[in-house]
């Protein structure tokens, strides 16, 4: 009966011990939290509207923050890139009618933006 007794609170020393251990390695983890990649494309645009488009475009999962500057048509984006990758951001930012260094905006999309957007498109 001792032994039994013993066996059990051998069981529960380790399993108390062990539940402890991965409490704090959960904790480690999340003061660290995702790593963040940062990287700046050329986004052609040329007005506070298309600022807004082209951020608007990129408020999605795993991008932190997306800063457009229309002065030197520099777009900065903070992102995980576990969950999206560059060539997608530019992609969304195409989708809306602006080109990237990579990706050409359909015909058909920049047609749509408004005056005031429709910057000189490269051949």
């Amino acid at each position: 009966m001792k032994t039994i007794k013993l066996f059990f609170a051998i069981a529960i020393l380790l399993a108390t011990a062990s539940f402890a251990n991965a409490q704090d390695a959960k904790h480690h983890l999340r003061d660290f939290g995702p790593t963040l990649t940062t990287a700046s494309v050329k986004v052609y645009g040329e007005c506070s509207s298309c600022k807004h488009r082209i951020q608007n475009a990129l408020k999605v999962a795993g991008i932190k923050t997306a800063n457009w500057d229309e002065n030197t048509e520099m777009l900065t984006v903070q992102y995980n890139d576990k969950v999206i990758k560059l060539d997608k951001i530019q992609s969304l930012v195409a989708a809306v009618g602006h080109d990237t260094e990579k990706v050409r905006a359909s015909d058909a999309v920049y047609n749509a933006l408004p005056d005031c957007c429709r910057y000189p498109r490269k051949s």
